[in-house]
């Protein structure tokens, strides 16, 4: 018997979009006062320390990418420049504000895999379960709205 039953408010599906590269995705928008990104395919990855999107993204938010506050991001692969902002992530039904890291380079077609919602800005926002059998991504918040 497990005493730390939990119960999941979300259940999401992945399997659609899981179907062109291997791994969990969901589509988030991504938000200012002023723009919003239009749907984005996201890699959840609980390796990535923090939410990271292409330097792109910064452009069509109307944001300035050199203003951010400077990051550098160690990866199995080497290291590279971002820089956080602070934006409004939109994921299913929920919506919250997060510092999130835009990388130096850009995340363009075929390559959205390396748009990632990590520790920082997403898991530290939810209760996370995967089943991957069934390809099925459960949620719930840690916070309210």
């Amino acid at each position: 018997m497990n005493p730390h039953a939990l119960s999941f408010s979300v259940a999401f599906n992945y399997s659609r979009l899981a179907r062109t590269s291997r791994g969990v995705f969901v589509q988030a928008t991504l938000a200012t006062a002023a723009y919003s990104t239009w749907d984005i395919n996201v890699r959840i990855d609980s390796a990535s320390s923090y939410s990271v999107f292409g330097r792109q993204w910064t452009d069509v938010l109307g944001l300035d990418w050199i203003s951010g506050d400077p990051l550098r991001i160690s990866t199995a692969t080497g290291t590279f420049q971002a820089r956080l902002h602070e934006v409004t992530i939109s994921l299913l039904d929920f919506e919250w504000t997060a510092a999130i890291a835009f990388a130096e380079w850009e995340t363009t077609t075929p390559s959205y895999a390396r748009d990632v919602l990590g520790l920082t800005g997403f898991f530290d926002r939810f209760i996370v379960a995967i089943d991957e059998s069934s390809e099925t991504l459960y949620l719930e918040p840690l916070f309210l709205g």
